[in-house]
């Protein structure tokens, strides 16, 4: 029978394994930490011999990629590093400080809408707390929260995975060119949208938009679905298309685009959301409830 290894982690292979998969390289890795590129193979090679797997591969396509057990195991060096700094946190906080790190995602349109005012206050309010940011799609994010590359992420339903903390509602509308004719309405009924080319958003959006239809008794006629609502509405303006989105993200609108609001109100909830609720650490409640603080419970519906 072969022999289970006992393997004795230290924390510079942790945080440097760590490194690597936020840089998708040696050589940055190393330099983040001080540390040689040779140096770093050489841990990375030590590593892996000791475990007896192979944790990263060269891919031509995408450079470095950790491996199946690879990923299993970074999540678990985060969740680590993560006691690690709550550690620190509480010795501070000890001899009177605040020190602590967030590290938050969020899609395009909270980046715009709600990151700057919040780093903003945090900054204003706990000079000591260290903020990263990553903007990425709706999917990544709950992607980068499963795996817990990031303490807390800005997200849209469905959310079961995740503990939510409820933040905004955003009121649907459509926008149109201003030449169709529901621009002549006040408002727009989906069953007037029955057969009408439309543009959403993807990461989620897409999946409450199919649900509305669904209800309506109908299936909408989706010809592009998009990362990026400026590009929905070039195509708009360019009579391709309206645009289902929100009034909390609809960008500031170009000659021959209007927007109308959906009837009967149709809300879009935006959710805070982390792995566990009961586990974050103290720089992740001050996010947490400095964005409560500034945005919860706001209806956007004019």
């Amino acid at each position: 029978m072969k022999e289970i290894p006992k393997l004795i982690w230290n924390e510079n292979q942790i945080r440097l394994l760590v490194k690597i998969s936020e840089t998708g390289s040696f050589t940055k890795a190393g330099e983040a930490l001080h540390m040689t590129q040779p140096a770093v193979s050489r841990i990375v090679a030590a590593v892996e011999d000791e475990l007896g797997t192979k944790l990263i591969q060269r891919n031509r396509k995408n450079g470095l990629v950790f491996t199946e057990v690879g990923e299993r195991i970074l999540i678990l060096f985060r969740n680590i590093l993560s006691d690690f700094h709550k550690v620190e946190e509480l010795v501070a906080a000890e001899k009177g400080l605040e020190i602590g790190r967030v590290h938050i995602g969020a899609y395009p349109t909270a980046c715009t809408r709600f990151i700057p005012k919040i780093i903003r206050q945090m900054e204003e309010k706990h000079p000591g707390l260290e903020i990263k940011l990553s903007e990425g799609s709706v999917t990544q994010i709950k992607e980068w929260l499963r795996t817990r590359t990031v303490d807390v992420g800005i997200i849209i339903p469905p959310d079961d995975d995740f503990d939510i903390i409820p933040l905004v509602k955003d009121r649907l509308v459509i926008a149109l060119h201003v030449d169709h004719p529901l621009a002549k309405k006040d408002s727009i009924e989906i069953s007037d949208l029955q057969d009408e080319p439309l543009i959403i958003g993807r990461g989620g959006y897409e999946v409450q938009v199919y649900a509305i239809f669904k209800a309506c008794n109908m299936k909408p006629c989706v010809r592009f679905v998009l990362e990026q609502i400026e590009t929905g509405i070039s195509m708009v303006q360019e009579g391709l298309g309206s645009v289902i989105t929100t009034l909390g993200a609809l960008p500031a609108l170009p000659e021959y685009v209007v927007s109308r609001p959906i009837q009967p109100a149709i809300f879009r909830d935006i959710h805070i959301a982390v792995p566990d609720r009961e586990d974050v650490s103290r720089a992740t409640e001050v996010f947490i409830q400095t964005t409560c603080s500034l945005f919860s419970d706001r209806f956007i519906s004019n």
